[in-house]
């Protein structure tokens, strides 16, 4: 009998130790994972930051650069506005002389090549557009000549011409910057 009890004893001892130690590894098993979690959740932290940063950087140039060409495109709407002008009023509202109207064309090219210039990292990938501007900045100057000149007359062949010549070189500057604003629109939809 006594060896009976001495190996229930023996027997319930041995359990207890095993089950100890199934309790301790289980345990050591817990704190591992626990730390192999928040090891992941701590990457996966830093990696969306990172990732949010990226896209905040992305979102906010997409938005200066669509912003240029807005305000480049209001430029381009007043040289358009003032060529139409200098040939035919669409109303009877006097805008001024040929020579004012010329001037305003001047200043609107000159305010668009400013522009162009200080927001030229934008600007820069369309080749077209600086070639076109380059055109368009002979054109300006002939009109500038031609009112500019002692023998001037708004009725002359040569100044209908020569508006005639600007606004078909405006054509495509008007046309590189719909076609960049609609890239821009299509880029970001």
């Amino acid at each position: 009998m006594e060896i009976i009890i001495s190996s229930a004893i023996l027997g319930t001892l041995l359990s207890g130790l095993f089950l100890f130690s199934v309790h301790r590894l289980n345990r050591n098993h817990v704190t591992i994972e626990n730390k192999m979690n928040r090891a992941h959740v701590d990457s996966m932290a830093l990696i969306n930051n990172s990732l949010s940063k990226e896209a905040h950087a992305a979102n906010h140039l997409y938005t200066r650069k669509a912003i240029c060409f807005e305000e480049a495109s209001k430029i381009v709407g007043d040289l358009i506005f003032w060529a139409e002008k200098s040939v035919v009023p669409s109303t009877s509202y006097n805008f001024g002389s040929k020579l004012d109207i010329a001037e305003k064309m001047a200043k609107a090219y000159e305010d668009l090549r400013q522009y162009t210039l200080q927001y030229s990292a934008f600007f820069d990938e369309s080749s077209d557009l600086q070639t076109n501007l380059g055109l368009l900045m002979g054109s300006v100057n002939n009109i500038q000549n031609l009112v500019n000149s002692t023998s001037f007359n708004a009725g002359q062949p040569a100044w209908i011409n020569a508006v005639k010549v600007f606004q078909d070189q405006l054509t495509p500057v008007a046309s590189a910057f719909k076609k960049e604003i609609h890239a821009l629109m299509s880029q970001n939809s």
